[in-house]
């Protein structure tokens, strides 16, 4: 049953999700991600090349170094670009290797889990915590979502809820596409990833997503535009990424 959620916010919970969020996706709340993802990247990159002009791209040797360093992406909160290389190399490995081939099954994979990360954050008194976006209704200003996601998941405990878009943050890593930005129109329907939140700390010493205060760090897919920090509500997740061309 889908459940219409309308609550006020809580500063102490929404605190409480994004510090678990910021451990989770760096794998400690110590070591925040930065300069040794890059390397890790570009590392992996130059390996991937180095494969493709050895055995050619078609080696399931080559496919599986890729898709090594799409999951490093995918780490690095860069899902758009993972999931664009998991595309690609699961195109390339069926076609030469078969559907049932180990490769296959293995990008195939990796690929679903990459297409899966497209959650938000609640902060709401009566249900917080992470979730999963499946759809906007309402002409964009309710989105349905899936949810809390508990870890380890577990699909069966979860309920799905209609949030307001003001109730809910794009969680890091998610695709999103801007909408509704006036002083940089210029922006409206350009994709990326939300790479961070920008949460400064409030007068009392806490910190928590102030929805008219803090922002979401913005990374183009489109090199040439710069990162920008958004507000939330200016943000819809993007379910579909369009074709490169599009992009």
């Amino acid at each position: 049953m889908l459940k219409t959620v309308d609550a006020e916010m809580n500063a102490t919970k929404v605190g409480l999700i994004l510090s678990e969020l910021e451990s989770e996706i760096n794998g400690s709340g110590d070591t925040p991600l930065g300069q040794e993802g890059i390397i890790d990247v570009t590392i992996l990159f130059r390996k991937y090349c180095s494969c493709i002009q050895s055995f050619g791209q078609n080696s399931p040797l080559t496919i599986q170094m890729g898709e090594n360093l799409a999951l490093t992406l995918f780490s690095e909160r860069r899902t758009i670009e993972a999931e664009r290389l998991l595309c690609k190399l699961a195109d390339i490995s069926r076609r030469t290797h078969g559907h049932e081939h180990r490769t296959t099954k293995i990008v195939v994979s990796s690929l679903t889990l990459v297409r899966q990360h497209r959650n938000v954050i609640s902060w709401l008194e009566d249900v917080s915590g992470l979730f999963h976006a499946l759809r906007y209704e309402n002409d964009g200003e309710v989105c349905v979502v899936q949810g809390p996601i508990s870890s380890p998941r577990n699909v069966e405990e979860e309920c799905q809820y209609a949030f307001s878009i003001t109730d809910i943050i794009p969680s890091p890593g998610t695709p999103v596409i801007c909408h509704g930005l006036q002083n940089s129109a210029h922006l409206n329907g350009k994709i990326g990833d939300v790479r961070n939140l920008d949460v400064k700390e409030k007068e009392d010493g806490s910190k928590y997503f102030d929805k008219d205060i803090d922002r979401c760090v913005v990374y183009f897919e489109d090199r040439s535009l710069a990162p920008v920090k958004v507000k939330a509500k200016n943000l819809r997740v993007v379910f579909d990424l369009p074709k490169a061309d599009d992009a």
